[in-house]
């Protein structure tokens, strides 16, 4: 495959007649990258990188510039099993990775999946056409700029999805019970320090645990305070009972670009249910927060057999609320 062929094997047909002008030649010729003018590749350059026209069918920001802590790895719905520098090149080639199959059956279904996601937040936080953040890839001219943290699994709620891993109080539910369970983990600032960029961070995403009890998280915002980076995207992906003290609230102030992600499951006593022993009008406090304190509030949604019949509930609600949305279904264990 030539350079050219590469780096236009995204543009399909349909783009491509779009914004052909009369004296262009066919699609099918232009495919053979044979003779085709200078001119006809500036323009498509131009015109299909443009408001919000990239349409690529497998490029993700993440394989480039994203790493996750501590997982070591750029995503956590890869699969375990994968090569990161052939996930890079199929990508770049139009080709969806295997190592990718959660994107692809979010994606086949409507739904909008977490490569989408993050293409469009990257796009415009950096305030950088997604088209130009695909072309400096193709050139190798990329970086680690997008961090998603989990600096411990010390969580105060016991979700029904969940598990003992991600959760505290599900473990102290199963010790209760006489089962074993997974332990309590926290990650030190000291060995995670050396791993961030904190000078041209451009995302920081912490999860948990619930990631509002654990300060590491805020020893991270504090360094990228001493750094003068403030407009680096920061989003908490919060179980929403949180109660932020006075230090937190007044580090948070410094940040432009600020994400609250509510794990909601459902609205009223079907959240309760779901996420107990949490309580709905604590959620509701925490949002009418953040609105009030310019921090943008969003929801995701994990749908399950448990939830579904309340489907329709929840996303009216969450429209009535005006909270944008995504759905993330459970894959594993399989009874749910």
């Amino acid at each position: 495959m030539t350079d050219l062929q590469k780096k236009y094997s995204w543009v399909n047909k349909q783009d491509y007649e779009a914004v052909a002008s009369e004296n262009w030649p066919t699609y099918e010729i232009f495919c053979q990258h044979n003779g085709v003018s200078d001119t006809v590749y500036q323009e498509i350059d131009t015109r299909l990188t443009q408001n919000q026209t990239f349409n690529h069918p497998s490029f993700c920001v993440l394989p480039f510039y994203g790493y996750e802590i501590p997982n070591n790895t750029a995503c956590c719905l890869m699969a375990r099993s994968h090569n990161i520098e052939d996930v890079k090149k199929e990508m770049l080639s139009g080709i969806r990775p295997a190592a990718c199959q959660k994107c692809w059956v979010l994606e086949d279904e409507g739904t909008v999946s977490d490569r989408l996601l993050k293409n469009s937040t990257l796009d415009f936080y950096r305030k950088k056409d997604i088209g130009k953040i695909f072309q400096e890839c193709l050139d190798g001219n990329y970086q680690t700029t997008h961090y998603k943290i989990d600096t411990s699994n010390v969580c105060n709620s016991t979700c029904l999805t969940c598990g003992d891993i991600a959760s505290t109080a599900w473990g102290k539910l199963k010790q209760k019970n006489g089962l074993s369970y997974a332990k309590e983990w926290n990650l030190r600032f000291s060995s995670i320090k050396n791993k961030i960029n904190f000078e041209n961070a451009e995302a920081m995403i912490f999860r948990g645990g619930e990631p509002f009890l654990s300060d590491v998280n805020f020893q991270i915002l504090e360094k990228l305070i001493e750094h003068g980076n403030y407009d680096c995207f920061i989003s908490f992906s919060t179980n929403g009972s949180f109660k932020l003290s006075k230090r937190h609230k007044q580090m948070l102030k410094h940040f432009r670009n600020l994400n609250f992600s509510f794990s909601l499951d459902g609205s009223g006593l079907v959240f309760e249910y779901m996420r107990y022993p949490l309580k709905f009008d604590q959620i509701k406090k925490n949002i009418l927060y953040c609105r009030e304190n310019n921090i943008t509030p969003s929801v995701n949604y994990t749908l399950s057999n448990i939830n579904l019949l309340y489907h329709s509930q929840t996303v009216n609600w969450f429209n009535e609320q005006n909270l944008s949305y995504i759905v993330s279904p459970v894959y594993e264990p399989l009874y749910f």
